[in-house]
């Protein structure tokens, strides 16, 4: 018998059909798995930090973002997106706006694993801020308190939709709390940082029946009035006060200050939020006045020397303390927000004048746990050190070029990071990139928010931070998120924690 010269495969071929099935089968298997890992590797996390309500950073946030959790509109039963927000006494307050509908304000507890609803109430369309004030807020001429909703007092006379923080030539309303409103926006929370809330509008009738420019009141929390006085704005009346200006009191007291257009405008008298008295003339530079603990402080001269630079101390009200010479190359005071400082708790901390006086010579900060220096000669404001250290940021070449963050930036409570767009981002070109995170001082980038699909978020906790999503309507979107992948198309708050290890 002869063998053939090639063995006979003892298997029949599939037919052609069955080999696509199966080729099918295997491709929609592996699809399936991938898509099961996605979901599994992106899915939300929950929140188990300290809820520890900080404006900085957790140090925890250098190993990146994980997603906590995520919440639609209707799991917080309202309609449209986000439109603003605010800590008030641990709770997140939030606006919500959808077309055609009023705005919806909802009270939050992100205590838990998961957020829980304390409230809801619809709000009139307005143009007025709410005021954030303790345990409560104001809004639509009521004062809410925060815990429950309840409705604890109503204001006679509501704050006016149209309000600004600074001498109007339209003769708008003034509002001051503490800090400066931002007239780019409406319905926005302003936190109240004064023991009263001070509104002062302008005269209404010429001057034959009316002395002043603008009668300023001060308003408790539960809009009652406190006190009120006649101020001048124009000069016209020297034996009369400005009006207050929005910087932290020191005592109780805040200066009063004319129109920016009266020659030599400056801190003429200083008001007593408490009881709505004000001190005899002064003479302060209102351009350069910082609160210190034993009063004021700003830039002057030497009684006997006009060209030795000078740090200025006046006690709360008025009255001169001393005068510290600074030397030639000191950092130079450009306004109460030259040099922020916290505690380790993250409250504000308020120098000596003396201690003030030894950081603007030597550039060191011995008298606080974080300190962030800004230059207040760039618009808007930037970041230029923290704790003493210039930022800087690697160039082409391998080198170290110093650079400045935003002061919109946040710090981690050490210091050691900074969440921002890029440092070398113009400010004036929109729209800005991702937020990133990056060393201090070195600026290595170490994670960035668009890790998880976002572009910008603020602190809640300083290991929970708070961030609406972008709302993309496109096919690539929607395959991202049926991968798995942030942010999912009904979602409208999110909380981004510090990525887990593993």
């Amino acid at each position: 018998m002869t063998l053939a010269d090639t063995p006979t495969s003892q298997r029949k071929p599939l037919p052609s059909f069955v080999r696509r099935l199966a080729i099918t089968l295997v491709v929609a298997l592996v699809a399936a798995a991938a898509i099961c890992v996605c979901r599994l590797t992106h899915r939300p996390v929950g929140y188990s930090g300290n809820a520890r309500i900080s404006s900085f950073i957790s140090p925890d946030f250098a190993s990146g973002f994980d997603v906590a959790w995520e919440m639609t509109a209707s799991e917080l039963g309202v309609s449209g997106q986000l439109y603003s927000h605010a800590k008030v006494d641990d709770t997140l307050v939030a606006i919500f706006k959808d077309k055609d509908q009023p705005p919806t304000l909802v009270a939050i507890d992100l205590r838990g694993t998961q957020p829980s609803v304390l409230w809801h109430r619809e709000l009139a369309e307005s143009s007025a801020p709410i005021l954030t004030w303790d345990d409560s807020i104001v809004a639509d001429g009521q004062t809410i308190r925060v815990s429950d909703g309840q409705v604890t007092a109503t204001w006679e006379f509501p704050i006016p939709d149209s309000v600004v923080s600074g001498i109007s030539d339209k003769g708008l309303p003034l509002l001051d709390v503490g800090q400066n409103l931002d007239r780019s926006e409406k319905m926005r929370f302003v936190a109240v940082q004064w023991p009263v809330a001070v509104m002062c509008h302008a005269g209404d009738m010429p001057k034959t029946f009316q002395d002043y420019d603008y009668m300023c009141l001060g308003y408790n929390k539960d809009g009652t009035e406190a006190w009120r006085y006649a101020a001048d704005v124009r000069g016209f009346d020297p034996e009369k006060p400005g009006v207050p200006m929005n910087v932290p009191m020191v005592n109780g007291y805040v200066p009063t200050k004319r129109s920016s257009n009266v020659p030599g405008a400056e801190a003429n008298r200083f008001l007593n939020l408490l009881d709505g008295s004000v001190t005899e003339p002064v003479s302060a530079d209102l351009t350069t006045l910082t609160p210190v603990t034993d009063g004021w402080a700003f830039s002057g001269t030497m009684a006997d020397d006009s060209e030795t630079p000078t740090l200025v101390t006046i006690t709360a009200n008025g009255t001169e303390i001393s005068r510290t010479p600074l030397t030639d190359n000191a950092i130079r005071l450009q306004g109460p927000d030259t040099i922020l400082c916290w505690d380790e708790t993250g409250q504000t901390v308020t120098p000596t004048s003396e201690q003030l006086a030894t950081t603007l010579i030597s550039g060191e900060v011995t008298w606080a746990h974080l300190c962030m220096h800004t230059d207040d000669n760039n618009y808007p404001p930037r970041i230029t050190a923290i704790n003493g250290r210039h930022l800087y940021v690697t160039n082409e070449a391998g080198g170290a070029d110093r650079v400045s963050y935003p002061k919109t930036a946040t710090i981690s409570t050490d210091g050691s990071l900074i969440l921002s767009i890029p440092p070398t981002h113009d400010d004036r070109e929109e729209p800005a990139p991702p937020e990133t995170l990056y060393a201090v001082p070195s600026g290595i980038r170490l994670a960035s928010l668009e890790d998880v699909g976002l572009h910008d978020a603020v602190p809640f906790y300083d290991d929970l931070l708070i961030t609406s999503p972008a709302q993309p309507d496109s096919r690539i979107a929607r395959l991202r998120s049926f991968l798995g992948f942030y942010p999912h198309p009904d979602t409208v708050l999110m909380g981004i924690t510090p990525k887990r290890a593993g």
